[in-house]
C-alpha cells in the first residue's frame, strides 16, 4: 500500500482510518521517500516487475522529484529496482537462482547476528525473543486457516528481527536487510501455495533450540543453528515455488 506525503504527515488509505505518521525534522524527504519505497517493495505492495517512473512515484507521495530521484539511487544500488534497457525502471524480479543465493548470503548474515547476540543482548532482550518464540509456538499449535499461519509468520519474523537487533551491529542490520529483502515476499508466496499444510513445511523446534542457545549464551552454537535454520527454511519455500513453476528444484544449477 503506498503512502502520501502531504502537509508534513505521511498518510496511509486505510478505509475510514487514516493512518497519520508526522514527518520529523531528523530524516530528510530522501529519506523517508526511501524507507517507504523500499517498503513497498519488500512489502509487495509495488510488485516484482511493475514498470515505475520518477514522475509517478512522485506524485504518488506528494513530493518533488528529487528526494524521489535520489531515493531510487539507493534502491537501484540494493538491486530492489532495476533498468532493464538502461532506461525502463522496474521493481526488481528476481529468478529463483538470485533468490537461493540471496538466502545463502542471509544466512551467513543472520548466523553471525545470532552469534552476537548470545554475547552481547541484555536479558532484558532475550526475554523478549523467548516471548515471541513462545507465543509463535503455541499459535503454531492451532492453526487452522492461511490467516492462522501469516499470524505465525509475522511473529517468527518479529522474533528474526529481535535477535538481528540484539547483535547491536548496525552495519549487520543494513546487510541482513538487503540479504532478505524478498525473503518475505517468498514466504507470503509459499502460503499462498501450500495452504494448511504449511505448517507441515515449518519445523518450529529449530527456533525452539535456537532460542535455548541464545538463553546459554552459546554463541557458536547459535551461529550454527540460525545459519542452518535459515538455509533449510529457505530452500523448502524456494523448492515450493519451483515445483508450482517448472517442476525443477533451486540449488546450485544456474536459473
Amino acid at each position: 500500500m503506498m503512502y502520501e506525503i502531504a502537509n508534513g504527515k505521511f498518510l496511509r488509505p486505510g478505509g475510514d482510518n487514516i493512518k497519520e505518521l508526522k514527518l520529523t525534522t531528523g530524516p530528510t524527504l530522501s529519506d523517508q521517500a526511501y524507507v517507504f519505497l523500499r517498503r513497498s517493495i519488500t512489502e509487495g505492495d509495488l510488485t516484482p516487475g511493475r514498470r515505475v517512473t520518477e514522475r509517478g512515484l512522485a506524485s504518488e507521495l506528494g513530493v518533488s522529484p528529487t528526494p524521489v530521484r535520489e531515493a531510487i539511487r539507493r534502491l537501484e544500488h540494493e538491486r530492489l529496482l532495476e533498468r532493464l534497457d538502461g532506461r525502463t525502471l522496474t521493481v526488481a524480479q528476481p529468478s529463483l537462482h538470485h533468490l537461493y543465493q540471496l538466502n545463502q548470503i542471509e544466512a551467513a548474515l543472520r548466523g553471525v547476528a545470532a552469534r552476537l547476540a548470545a554475547e552481547s543482548a541484555s536479558d532484558e532482550e532475550l526475554d523478549e525473543i523467548k516471548r515471541t518464540c513462545d507465543r509463535a509456538a503455541k499459535l503454531e499449535l492451532k492453526t487452522k486457516t492461511p490467516n492462522d499461519i501469516l499470524e505465525v509468520l509475522r511473529l517468527t519474523r518479529s522474533m528474526h528481527e529481535h535477535i538481528d537487533q540484539a547483535s547491536h551491529s548496525p552495519v549487520l542490520l543494513d546487510m541482513i536487510a538487503t540479504a532478505a529483502a524478498f525473503d518475505w515476499a517468498v514466504r507470503i508466496r509459499a502460503v499462498e501455495l501450500l495452504g494448511t499444510s504449511y505448517s507441515s513445511e515449518h519445523p518450529g523446534y529449530e527456533h525452539t533450540a535456537l532460542v535455548e542457545a541464545l538463553c546459554d549464551r552459546d554463541g557458536v552454537l547459535a551461529e550454527s543453528l540460525m545459519s542452518a535454520h535459515v538455509r533449510s527454511a529457505g530452500q523448502r519455500f524456494l523448492d515450493v515455488l519451483a515445483r508450482n513453476g517448472d517442476g525443477t528444484e533451486v540449488g546450485m544449477a544456474e536459473g
